[in-house]
């Protein structure tokens, strides 16, 4: 399996745009991995996780394409994490190498309703559209299996187990602490090879609810791995950061080496 962090930012990006902020103004001076855009993910060029505003930037950047592209999975209905109308290029005059299939389109019943909503006819522009319910597997047209997870964060909002390949994913974003019955299927189920955890809230100490900070993200990581879902072999890493947090990327690395977690940037490539 290999993982391609497309964004690893929250709602806003990181520096967000009306914000002149330390931790914004420092992230433009610093630059590198200090600059996040909203947050997205490829899965061996052939599953892709989300779909924003960003997306045309982020295949323009990484000099890939979705063409290869036959599941698409949605976590939830927030707009850094799905805007319908961008999803027209997969048809029509916009592409010349359309999919020979319908993309099998996943998410929960909001999400679904928004896409039905914008396309009147989802299969002539190439969209196959599932609804995902919490903790019913499915299995994809190109053999993926996912697990979709409560999460607590935005309401029907999902977290991703996915197994292609014979590699198993923990998609854990958008969250705050995960709730009981998401931590029991993890531990019930296939070691994690991959696993990202929110960090939406970096260096501010919260509740840890409907997102995580810095506390939260190794809380969550120790109890995975008490449960046997995350091993020696797992590459933990913390995602989706948000300026509020107020860590750039070297002093979020710092917390959480200490805890053998990595800090996701974009363009980061995890292999497994």
């Amino acid at each position: 399996m290999k993982l391609l962090l497309l964004g690893t930012a929250a709602a806003e990006g990181w520096p967000a745009p009306f914000c002149d902020c330390d931790a914004c103004s420092e992230a433009r001076r610093r630059g590198g991995p200090n600059l996040r855009s909203r947050s997205g993910a490829l899965v061996d060029d052939a599953l892709k996780i989300d779909y924003n505003a960003d997306t045309v930037l982020h295949m323009q950047r990484a000099r890939r394409s979705l063409a290869k592209v036959r599941t698409l999975l949605f976590t939830h209905q927030h707009s850094d994490h799905i805007i319908p109308p961008e999803l027209q290029w997969a048809s029509g005059v916009f592409t010349r190498t359309p999919p020979p299939e319908p993309i099998a389109v996943y998410g929960n019943e909001e999400v679904v309703g928004m896409l039905q909503k914008a396309f009147a006819d989802p299969l002539k522009s190439n969209l196959d559209l599932h609804v995902l319910q919490p903790l019913a597997p499915v299995t994809t047209p190109a053999g993926e299996e996912v697990l979709p997870l409560p999460a607590d964060h935005a309401p029907g909002a999902l977290l991703l187990r996915i197994t292609r390949g014979g590699k198993t994913l923990f998609y854990g974003h958008d969250s705050g602490l995960y709730p009981e019955e998401t931590l029991a299927a993890l531990g019930d189920g296939p070691k994690l090879d991959i696993a990202l955890l929110d960090c939406t809230s970096g260096g501010q100490e919260t509740r840890n609810r409907g997102h995580m900070d810095v506390r939260g993200v190794v809380q969550m990581a120790d109890e995975l791995r008490r449960r046997g879902a995350i091993t020696d072999t797992t590459r933990v890493i913390a995602t989706h950061f948000s300026h509020n947090g107020g860590l750039l990327h070297e002093e979020l690395v710092r917390r959480f080496v200490p805890h053998g977690i990595e800090v996701a940037y974009d363009g980061m490539v995890v292999d497994a």
